[in-house]
C-alpha cells in the first residue's frame, strides 16, 4: 500500500498508537498534587469520535474517500499536475509539515509544487499572493486563509480562473462546495479544545478561575477550539469561571497575556489556541515569578520540550499536519481527475501529555523526536 493511503487509513488508529507511549512514572508520579496528570494516560483524554462540525455545520466525511485507487495513481502520473500552495505562515511546524507532506505525495504522483506563498499572517500579502498564484496557472491550489472574511473575494477568483481549490482548516465566508472549492481538511478542532479543557480542569480547584487568551480574528479553527474548550467546561466543570482576553497580533500576545494576568490574579490556569501564544503566556507567567498550568493546541518543538521537562505547559491537543497534507494532495489530484471528495474531512484529536510526548511526536510528524526532546525526557524520567 502506498504511503499516503497507509497514512490516511491509519489515522483512525492514532489514539491506539499513543497508548504505546511511555508509561507515567518518575518524579511527577510521586507528586500527584503538583501534577494531577501524572496518573492519567492519553487514552483517558481521547474524545469519542469527531466532536466538532465543519463549516456550515457539516459532518466529517470518511478518510477512505480521498485515497487514490491504483488506476487514479497511474492516470495522475501521466498528467504531471502543477499545484500551488498558499499558507497563512511558514514559521510554525504545522505549516512546514503540511507543505512537506503535500510535496512528498505529489512527487510520488509525478506532480509538482510550483510555488509556496508565505504571507506571515498578513491579509494584504495573502491576497496578493493568491492573485500572483492564479497568474502562474496551476491546476490546483491548496490553501489556508489568514482571515475567513477579508480574503473571500480573492479565493473566489481561483474557481473563476478554472483552478481547483482545496482548503486547509478554514473555508472563506460565502464560498460554496463544490463550485468555489472542492474539499477541506482539518483536525477535529473542537475535539482538541475538549482535550485541553479536560486536562486543565484537573489542576483547577472547585470554584476556581481559568483564563483564555483567545485569537480575536475571524478564524474558524481557533473559534472551534475555543468552543470545544468552553463546551467541555460547561458540561463537566460548570463550577469553573472562565475569563477571556483577546489578542490580535501573535507576536505581541505575551504583552496581552501579562496584562491579563496582572489584572486577574485569581486565574489558576490558562488555555490558548495554538503553541505560539502558549509560549508567550509561559514567558509572561515566568516574568511575574509564578508557575501556572497552561494547555494549548499543537505540538511543536518548544512546547514539547517545556512539557517534557515538567514546566508550565502541561498538556496539548495535537493535530496531524503531515497526514493532513497527504490527504490534501490526494484530494487535489482526485478532483483534477474528475472525482469528488468530502466537503470536510476531519482527523481525530491527539492528546499529548508528558508521559506520551515521544510517541505522540512520532505519530504527528512521522519522524523521530529531536535529541533535545529525548534528552529532556531522560532528564525527568517521566516520559521514558
Amino acid at each position: 500500500m502506498k504511503k499516503s493511503a497507509a497514512s490516511v487509513l491509519g489515522i483512525a488508529a492514532i489514539s491506539a498508537l499513543l497508548l504505546t507511549g511511555c508509561s507515567t512514572g518518575g518524579s511527577n508520579s510521586a507528586e500527584p498534587a503538583a501534577n494531577p496528570l501524572a496518573g492519567v494516560t492519553a487514552k483517558e483524554l481521547v474524545p469519542t469520535g469527531i466532536v466538532g462540525l465543519g463549516p456550515n455545520g457539516i459532518k466529517s466525511g470518511s478518510l477512505s474517500d480521498v485515497v487514490l485507487t491504483d488506476a487514479e495513481v497511474a492516470q495522475a502520473k501521466t498528467k504531471k499536475f502543477r499545484v500551488g500552495i498558499v499558507m497563512q505562515t511558514m514559521n510554525i511546524e504545522w505549516s512546514t509539515e503540511q507543505v512537506r507532506a503535500i510535496t512528498d505525495r505529489l512527487k510520488e504522483l509525478n506532480a509538482e509544487v510550483i510555488s509556496v506563498v508565505d504571507p506571515n499572517f498578513d491579509v494584504t500579502k495573502q491576497i496578493s499572493g493568491i492573485e500572483n498564484m492564479i497568474q502562474l496557472k496551476p491546476d490546483a491550489i491548496i490553501s489556508i486563509p489568514v482571515d475567513d472574511t477579508a480574503t473571500a473575494e480573492a479565493y473566489r477568483k481561483i474557481g473563476q480562473a478554472g483552478i481547483k481549490l482545496i482548503m486547509m482548516d478554514n473555508v472563506p465566508k460565502g464560498l460554496e462546495y463544490p463550485g468555489d472549492y472542492q474539499g477541506m481538511v482539518s483536525s477535529d478542532n473542537q475535539g482538541n479544545g475538549a482535550v485541553c479543557a479536560e486536562a486543565l480542569a484537573k489542576f483547577i480547584p472547585q470554584g476556581g478561575t481559568v483564563g483564555v487568551l483567545d485569537f480575536g480574528v475571524d478564524f474558524f479553527v481557533t473559534k472551534e477550539r475555543m468552543k470545544g474548550f468552553v463546551d467541555w467546561m460547561t458540561a463537566n466543570r460548570p463550577d469553573i469561571k472562565i475569563k477571556t482576553q483577546e489578542f490580535l497580533d501573535p507576536s505581541k500576545s505575551g504583552q496581552d497575556a501579562g496584562d491579563f494576568l496582572t489584572a486577574n490574579p485569581d486565574i489558576k490556569g490558562m488555555f490558548t489556541e495554538w503553541e505560539v501564544p502558549a509560549l508567550a503566556i509561559d514567558q509572561a507567567v515566568r516574568a511575574q515569578g509564578k508557575t501556572m498550568p497552561i494547555v494549548a493546541v499543537n505540538i511543536a518543538s518548544d512546547v514539547a520540550n517545556e512539557l517534557a521537562t515538567g514546566g508550565n505547559i502541561k498538556a496539548l491537543g495535537a493535530q496531524v499536519p503531515y497526514d493532513q497534507g497527504l490527504a490534501e494532495a490526494d484530494m487535489a489530484v482526485k478532483v483534477l481527475l474528475g472525482g469528488t471528495v468530502p466537503n470536510w474531512l476531519a482527523f481525530p484529536a491527539v492528546p499529548v501529555l508528558q508521559s506520551n510526548v515521544l510517541d505522540a511526536w512520532k505519530t504527528v510528524y512521522h519522524q523521530d523526536p529531536s535529541s533535545q526532546l529525548v534528552d529532556a525526557c531522560k532528564a525527568t524520567k517521566a516520559c521514558g
